[in-house]
């Protein structure tokens, strides 16, 4: 894709890596044009007008000729800092994570609007203060979904059938009734399997839907990081910096 005019469009910033002695390579993800590798030269010079939008977990306005390969940065804004979230270490655990996926599974110049608008809203969401546990239940939820991998949430993966549901099965993807139940999956009370259903259901624009108990919310953390790593083939280093996170 090559695209001659001059465009003006918001995007999330998803990292970024020094390049040469005063300038800097910045991946972000926008609705309009997917993932682009931006050079943003000079914005390590104290006196960059362009450096605060190149922040990692920025929400920015880039002003740039869209290409493959390496577009050139000609203006950034900052829209959001997302302030709340960068003063919060847990906070930016999760909001990394997101963006971590954005980066991972994305291709450059694909761009696939609900993977945009979903990673927008958890940041949001992060930074409004709302519960991160859920807001990163819900995003790993939606993760499964936009990756091909949706668990199987009204009946049992193997039978069928819709009553006796007694556990999960993180190799055949969903709930799994009591006959069914095989030595390697997860028995589990009623109230994590109704919120297992409940997380799988609700889209992440409906979290004020969403009413769990912390050890509820903790179960699942523990069983979707699970089925994410059974069905992505994603390696997350921000996962391992929320598991420290959980130790503390």
């Amino acid at each position: 894709m090559t695209i001659k005019n001059e465009e003006a469009f918001k995007g999330l910033v998803l990292k970024n890596k020094p390049y040469k002695e005063n300038d800097m390579l910045v991946w972000i993800y926008s609705r309009e044009y997917g993932k682009l590798t931006l050079l943003a030269k000079g914005v390590k010079k104290m006196t960059s007008k362009n450096a605060p939008s190149c922040q990692s977990i920025t929400l920015s306005e880039f002003t740039l000729i869209p290409k493959t390969g390496l577009s050139r940065l000609i203006k950034g804004s900052a829209v959001d800092y997302f302030r709340h979230i960068k003063e919060d270490i847990e906070l930016e655990a999760y909001a990394t994570y997101c963006l971590e996926f954005v980066d991972k599974y994305t291709k450059e110049n694909d761009p696939d609007a609900s993977i945009y608008d979903a990673s927008l809203l958890a940041l949001k969401y992060l930074n409004d203060g709302y519960e991160p546990k859920l807001v990163y239940l819900l995003f790993n939820a939606f993760i499964l979904n936009v990756t091909g991998s949706s668990l199987e949430v009204d009946q049992c993966v193997s039978c069928g059938r819709q009553d006796l549901i007694a556990g999960i099965s993180i190799l055949n993807g969903g709930f799994v009734c009591q006959n069914c139940l095989g030595k390697y999956d997860r028995r589990l009370d009623v109230e994590v399997l109704k919120g297992f259903r409940y997380i799988n259901k609700i889209p992440l624009e409906k979290i004020d839907l969403l009413h769990l108990s912390t050890p509820v919310i903790n179960k699942l953390v523990e069983i979707m990081e699970a089925f994410v790593d059974e069905y992505t083939g994603i390696n997350f280093k921000s996962r391992k910096f929320i598991k420290q996170l959980k130790m503390l």
